[in-house]
């Protein structure tokens, strides 16, 4: 019955070498996850120095006008 099922669907059973590929599932997402966490944290320190930098040379806030 199940067979019938996935067939129908275009499914088909995962092989070991594409289980070995997602490193564990949950582990390798988590890993992800928190690379993409600590890049947001980066940027999210920087960029207000870097807005205020660029406002202030892009003013001309530094000229004597």
């Amino acid at each position: 019955m199940e067979e019938t099922i996935t067939y129908g669907k275009g499914l088909r059973e995962a092989t070991s070498s594409e289980l070995l590929v997602t490193g564990g599932g949950s582990g390798a997402f988590a890993n992800l996850f928190e690379k993409i966490r600590n890049l947001i944290d980066t940027i999210a320190d920087y960029l207000p120095n870097f807005l205020k930098g660029f406002k202030d040379g892009f003013l001309g806030k530094d000229r004597d006008d």
